[in-house]
């Protein structure tokens, strides 16, 4: 997706610069901003799930390993350990492509202005 915002990004600048500020372009414009806030609403939701799953996860174990003698549960407590870090690996994966998206399609709001301003 954030390669896609990229590639229109180019698209409008090439437009820009040839000079087409049209009607068309504008509804184009419109159109594609709605599908990548939805994109960007569906991605908030994901990354908002796994970060809440990883910090129930954490808390889960930081519980267990509490409650729970260790001797004798070295490798369920390891096993817990590689699913906190992959959950970990995961969340901070969506929380750094919803940051790229977020900024790309704040970035795309300029070329609103210019495209509506020399109507």
């Amino acid at each position: 997706m954030v390669n896609e915002i990229k590639k229109y990004r180019e698209f409008l600048e090439r437009e820009i610069k040839k000079g087409n500020r049209s009607e068309e372009l504008f509804r184009l414009h419109e159109a594609r901003i709605r599908e990548f806030q939805h994109e960007r609403l569906v991605h908030l939701l994901i990354m908002l799930f796994f970060v809440f799953l990883t910090v129930m996860f954490l808390a889960g174990t930081g519980i267990l390993f509490a409650i729970l003698p260790i001797k004798g549960s070295e490798l369920f407590f390891g096993l817990l350990s590689l699913m906190d870090l992959i959950l970990t690996g995961l969340s901070i994966g969506y929380v750094r492509h919803y940051y790229y998206l977020e900024n790309g399609i704040q970035g795309l709001y300029k070329f609103t202005e210019k495209i509506r301003g020399n109507r």
